[in-house]
């Protein structure tokens, strides 16, 4: 198989396993240069290694923190090197290293709290999937698995923004995209759905990506609802709101940096 062909064996598949390695197909294609991998694939990519690390009790995982540390180039397998630094009955952390040619471009922490019975609070009510909506402006190949409902917002309208988000293909071949994987997918629209300046005089790169739940994600939707500040530094936060169909599971934050067009 050759990275990034569409006739690959498995299309629907973002990466494939070869031994201890994961191969891109052209699905992990990033949207603005086709050299390099997209971040909502890599972040899938870690949220499924830490979704199916072994955990001593019943656990959800709260906490999940991926830097995108560089760009991740197409044409190489991605290694995984995952580390327990704490592990017992109540608490577990991870820290999850993905190498591509040798350098590590992806570093995630996860934090796992152990299951129990307590009293809930501060519950919404469950959400009505919207119909009649536009799609999400999104040039990436993941479109071919990807369904979007914008509702508000977008790279073209600046302000707030509110998407609803539903994969159906496969994170690794033969191993569906689960509620948590696309949960950590779809948040990396947050930056995109609701951007605050003109993205073609003003581009921006994610750096990182961070989970905080209180519960796991249910059913086929993510809804991501997101906000995008700055100091007009350079640097603008994106504060994003998550929920499935059920309600609320928590929010997801981004790190932009920000540079005027034709400018390093």
């Amino acid at each position: 198989m050759t990275t990034g062909d569409r006739s690959a064996s498995s299309p629907r598949a973002i990466y494939e396993k070869s031994g201890d390695a994961f191969v891109p197909t052209w699905l992990a294609t990033g949207p603005w240069d086709k050299r390099l991998q997209s971040g909502v694939a890599l972040a899938g990519l870690a949220a499924h290694l830490v979704e199916h690390a072994e955990s001593p009790a019943p656990m959800i995982t709260t906490r999940l923190v991926t830097d995108l540390q560089r760009p991740t180039p197409m044409g190489a397998p991605l290694i995984p090197r995952l580390s327990v630094l704490r592990s017992g009955k109540r608490l577990q952390i991870l820290q999850l290293e993905i190498l591509c040619e040798d350098e590590v471009v992806i570093r995630s922490n996860a934090m796992r709290v152990r299951e129990g019975d307590s009293p809930a609070n501060g519950l919404d009510a469950p959400a009505s999937l919207p119909v009649g909506l536009p799609t999400m402006n999104e040039r990436s190949p993941l479109n071919a698995i990807l369904e979007t409902r914008l509702q508000e917002g977008g790279l073209e309208r600046l302000g707030p923004g509110v998407v609803w988000a539903r994969f159906d293909g496969e994170i690794v071949s033969g191993v569906p995209i689960s509620p948590f994987v696309q949960l950590a997918m779809a948040s990396d629209f947050g930056s995109g759905v609701s951007a605050n300046i003109p993205w073609r005089e003003w581009p921006f790169a994610n750096v990182d990506i961070s989970l905080y739940l209180f519960r796991m994600p249910r059913g086929p939707w993510a809804r991501v609802q997101s906000r995008t500040r700055s100091a007009g530094n350079g640097i603008a936060i994106v504060d994003t709101l998550l929920a499935d169909l059920e309600g609320t599971i928590g929010h997801a934050h981004q790190t932009l940096f920000v540079t005027r067009s034709g400018r390093g």
